[in-house]
């Protein structure tokens, strides 16, 4: 009797996993903020709720929706969006770029679509957010995947400028000189890195890598919005060293990093101390999902069938 019961049992559990796992159909929206503001999203795939936050700071999340990566569509539903000034996304009308601000776009955007939780996939700068957003509504995460993510924006910089000055052996003060503002020392690195034609190095394996991503990123099929990359700037906080937070997130986190990935440093993972973490490392730079979209997806895939 208990054999049979333990097979009913079983047999609704697939039967309610084979409904769950139907494909939604996609959609593709306008959302208003609570300040008016019209974010680009896009709803994909099937399975649990995943939301995917672009890096840049200031692109769009057309790069990974049209890389091979895209194919964690298969057992999650994603859910893309461009952040406010950003790709097909309107401007802040009051200049709001703030991380608080950015939080509650997100925090807003789980609520309209009617999520009790969602899981977070973040590029690059989109660490600082999703740490932050984590922190402040931890029981509306169920788990993270930072792919070459950012959690310290001083160290990322200075490991463009130090990457430079070994590529080209640069020796002159303006680009080795600490005491100068490393905004500046970045510029100056940055002209010398494109003038040799090696800029691509920071990120990719060869200049056709780079060419190829920056041409998924731009054909959004409308004008590209860069005013929060523009404005981002001017907001200190996004300055802070974001690792010291992570000992404070509870919930299954997969850390992805490139060895080659120079955009925010081969080593900056190390610094993380999320509690709960598995960490995948390859041979490769920033953009795994598009170097590597096999490897990529496995991975993810076997991260989140063990939540």
């Amino acid at each position: 009797m208990k054999k049979q019961i333990s097979i009913y049992v079983w047999a609704l559990v697939a039967i309610a996993s084979q409904a769950f796992a139907q494909a939604v159909p996609e959609r593709e929206f306008y959302f208003t903020t609570s300040d008016s503001v019209k974010l680009f999203v896009r709803v994909a795939g099937q399975g649990k709720p995943c939301v995917f936050i672009h890096g840049g700071p200031g692109s769009t999340s057309h790069y990974f929706e049209k890389s091979e990566g895209s194919q964690v569509e298969q057992f999650m539903q994603m859910i893309y969006f461009d952040q406010r000034g950003s790709g097909r996304s309107e401007s802040a009308k009051n200049n709001n770029y703030s991380l608080a601000r950015l939080e509650k776009d997100l925090e807003e955007l789980r609520r309209y679509l009617g999520y009790s939780k969602w899981s977070m996939m973040g590029h690059s700068f989109a660490g600082i957010l999703m740490t932050s957003y984590t922190l402040h509504y931890p029981q509306r995460v169920s788990s993270s995947i930072y792919i070459n993510c950012t959690l310290n924006l001083p160290y990322s910089i200075n490991s463009h400028i130090n990457f430079g000055i070994r590529e080209l052996g640069l020796t002159d003060n303006i680009y080795t000189d600490t005491s100068i503002d490393k905004m500046e020392r970045l510029g100056k690195v940055h002209g010398k890195l494109r003038e040799k034609g090696v800029w691509y190095k920071l990120m990719f394996a060869t200049p056709e890598a780079k060419v190829h991503s920056d041409s998924i990123t731009l054909d959004i099929g409308r004008p590209f919005n860069f005013d929060y990359g523009n404005k981002v700037w001017d907001y200190t906080e996004y300055q802070q060293d974001f690792t010291a937070l992570t000992p404070k997130i509870k919930v299954p986190v997969l850390v992805i990093a490139g060895l080659q990935d120079y955009a925010v440093g081969p080593e900056h993972y190390t610094s993380f101390r999320f509690p709960n973490a598995t960490t995948a490392l390859y041979e490769g730079g920033h953009c795994p999902f598009q170097e590597s979209g096999a490897w990529f997806n496995r991975t993810v895939r076997l991260f989140m069938q063990q939540q």
